[in-house]
C-alpha cells in the first residue's frame, strides 16, 4: 500500500511542470531579401532602417514596373489591327 501511494505521489509531482511555454515568435518584419540586412544591428549598425529604405526602394522600382506594364498594354491595345 504505502508503495502504490508512493508511486502515485512520485507520478504526480513528475507530471507538473513549472516551465513557462516558450514564448511567441512575431513573424520577421519587411521583405525575404532584406532580412540579413536586418540582422546586421548584432554588429553595430542600425538593420532596420537600412533594411526599411531598401524595403522602400525596391516596393517603388515594383511599381514603376507595373505602371510601365500598363502603359505597354494600353499602347498594343489602341493600335489599329493591320
Amino acid at each position: 500500500m504505502k508503495r502504490a501511494l508512493l508511486v502515485l505521489a512520485l507520478l504526480a509531482a513528475g507530471c507538473g511542470s513549472d516551465e513557462p511555454p516558450p514564448p511567441e515568435q512575431k513573424p520577421p518584419e519587411g521583405r525575404a531579401e532584406t532580412q540579413t540586412i536586418r540582422n546586421t544591428e548584432a554588429v553595430g549598425y542600425s538593420g532596420k532602417a537600412i533594411a526599411d529604405k531598401v524595403d522602400a526602394g525596391i516596393k517603388a522600382n515594383e511599381e514603376q514596373v507595373k505602371k510601365a506594364e500598363r502603359e505597354s498594354e494600353e499602347q498594343t491595345e489602341d493600335k489599329p489591327a493591320e
